[in-house]
């Protein structure tokens, strides 16, 4: 037979060989079209790294309508009982009759106030210290919480803190707004000193905060990547709905952990993403962060077109659903639990053969992403459901991922920290001001405790 022109004759298992390549090419081109369509909705990418486009909403429609709910309280604006300062406005002139209304008696006493900054926000105290000279020729001094000639008071001193380190304000428009607002001048280097008083004595506070996240039930942690010192650092955060803390470390696992100090002796339940450091610590119990794994099944639904995720995507969140209900007996988790082993098992099933083709690489070739979750849900089935067996735990770790998400602000807004002692700083300020906060304190009387070195949740020496 003769073979056409532009034609080149084959074996069978040539062309079968050629059809799996082609095959394997293909499934490649769609995990690579799928990296590039990874968002924030769709994997564990933050929102900063979005594209200029509309990113697809996970959020589920609630039952409740759109604003205030019943029982919310609101913040309007309300009238105080012991007001700065009161001004009589009288009623003067005459009535359309032409009667004079000096006249007339008060019938009734109208109540308004109104909220203001006073004209001069800088107060100025200059305190006269008596010095009384002995007959042995030893002065003596009074007792004056000044001690140089001309210094800024300490809730100065405060602002100063809370709005460079937690409101993230650089030096220069730090310097700036002191000008236009107070009409004072501070200098990097006071600015500097301040922060690193306010450092120091902050020590006490930050084992204080350690200790109680350390006796805590349940602990949520993350770490992020931030440049310092010209070199790549991690942030780490553990946090509960009443404590923050912050640090640094150039590890990322378990050795940074460890030096941290509060993973090593906690014996509650970790809340984590799936890292693999944090399951090292085997005397404390784990749950994996749903929202994790509710962008991956989101990723794995689009992106390679798996009926399980949509499926597992629903029974977790109609699990959290009935949990936030206060829906959830023991026979009825019994139940959810053998859902979640049914929606895996049949995930098994329906995923498709591995394409196997002569590859240059050598070892153990690496399994699809969406087979890699259908495994790693089974055999962390526990860690998966633990929001369902106990109430204390949540759903997620958006906890510690709220609490972390300020240090990418940072890094957007200084890009880096120029010393590593510089973040260090940070680190401890921030975890002391988030601490207050989230206890119902006042931040800027919180750092004036701390720079007279009486920082609240210090412990005792």
């Amino acid at each position: 037979m003769k073979i056409p022109e532009g034609y080149i004759l084959i074996s069978k298992i040539e062309y079968e060989q050629m059809c799996k390549q082609i095959a394997l090419l293909m499934a490649r081109v769609k995990e690579l079209e799928g990296m590039l369509h990874k968002d924030s909705h769709n994997s564990h990418k933050p929102p900063g790294s979005n594209e200029f486009k509309k990113i697809k909403n996970n959020r589920i429609k609630g039952e409740h309508s759109q604003g205030g709910q019943p029982g919310n309280e609101g913040t309007t604006l309300k009238m105080v009982k012991h007001p700065d300062k009161r001004v009589r406005c009288k009623a003067q002139g005459k009535c359309l009759c032409g009667t004079s209304l000096d006249d007339l008696s008060v019938m009734r006493i109208e109540k308004r106030q109104e909220f203001d900054m006073p004209p001069k926000l800088i107060e100025v105290t200059e305190y006269e210290v008596e010095v009384k000279v002995c007959s042995c020729g030893l002065e003596h001094y009074a007792g004056c919480p000044v001690n140089a000639p001309v210094q800024y008071g300490k809730r100065l001193q405060s602002l100063a803190v809370g709005m460079n380190q937690y409101q993230m304000i650089p030096f220069e428009r730090l310097q700036e707004f002191f000008r236009d607002y107070f009409n004072v001048s501070v200098s990097d280097w006071w600015l500097s000193k301040t922060n690193q008083v306010c450092y120091e004595n902050l020590a006490p506070a930050e084992e204080g905060i350690k200790q109680a996240l350390i006796s805590s039930a349940v602990l949520h942690s993350d770490e992020t990547g931030l440049r310092s010192d010209g070199k790549r650092q991690w942030v780490h955060v553990a946090s509960t709905t009443t404590h923050t803390h912050y640090d640094i470390h150039e590890k990322r696992g378990k050795e940074a952990m460890d030096a941290i100090g509060i993973l090593p002796h906690f014996t509650g339940n970790s809340v984590h993403d799936r890292y693999g450091s944090y399951e090292k610590y085997e005397h404390c119990t784990h749950s994996n962060c749903n929202a994790h794994h509710l962008r991956d099944l989101q990723y794995i639904e689009e992106e390679m077109g798996r009926k399980w995720a949509k499926r597992m995507k629903r029974f977790l969140i109609w699990s959290n659903h009935l949990k936030k209900q206060d829906q959830l007996e023991d026979a009825f988790i019994s139940v959810l639990s053998q859902q979640y082993d049914a929606i895996l098992n049949k995930a098994i099933l329906e995923e498709p053969a591995e394409l196997s083709v002569q590859s240059i690489k050598r070892g153990r070739k690496a399994k699809n992403k969406s087979r890699r979750l259908i495994e790693t849900m089974q055999q962390k089935k526990e860690q998966t459901l633990r929001f369902l067996y106990d109430p204390k735990v949540r759903f997620d770790n958006n906890l510690a991922e709220r609490d972390l998400r300020m240090i990418k602000v940072k890094q957007k807004i200084s890009g880096c920290f120029r010393t590593f002692k510089g973040a260090q700083v940070f680190c401890r300020i921030r975890s002391y001001i988030s601490t207050v906060k989230k206890q119902g304190y006042n931040v800027l009387d919180a750092i004036v405790l701390a720079l007279n070195k009486q920082p609240y949740f210090a412990l005792a020496p």
